[in-house]
């Protein structure tokens, strides 16, 4: 398997091959669809990963978050697929966001995905808690 970044001029090109990654992983969520992360991804709000072998198995989109002078940050704000959560692809995924300057990477997770990333060696940190207004 191979990790790789997609630049934002080939999302188009490589997005009926993501989107059902992408809207798997938004099951869960009423923040945003599948077409509205496309843009996000087009426009560089956020950036996209994907995991390849002989075909896309897995898209992972983060955005970059400043925090303070000390941290820049890859918040995960969708996953999904298969074989992104082992050693190597994880180590794969680390090394490509070192070179954007990332020294960590955080996302929200329901508790069955916190007990599987533990073994990978990510914290649970916090717990996100909503308010609908």
């Amino acid at each position: 398997m191979n990790v790789q970044y997609v630049e934002p001029r080939f999302i188009n090109s490589i997005w009926n091959d993501v989107k059902p990654f992408i809207e798997r992983a938004l099951e869960h969520t009423d923040d945003y669809n599948a077409e509205q992360c496309k843009l996000f991804l087009i426009n560089r709000n956020w950036e996209l990963f994907i995991a390849v072998e002989d075909q896309v198995l897995c898209g992972v989109a983060t955005v970059f978050i400043e925090q303070g002078i000390n941290h820049r940050t890859a918040l995960i704000t969708t996953i999904s697929g298969k074989g992104i959560i082992n050693k190597d692809a994880i180590g794969q995924l680390m090394n490509i966001l070192r070179v954007f300057g990332v020294d960590r990477i955080q996302g929200y997770a329901r508790d069955s995905l916190v007990r599987l990333y533990k073994r990978f060696g990510l914290e649970k940190k916090a717990n996100l808690v909503e308010f609908k207004l």
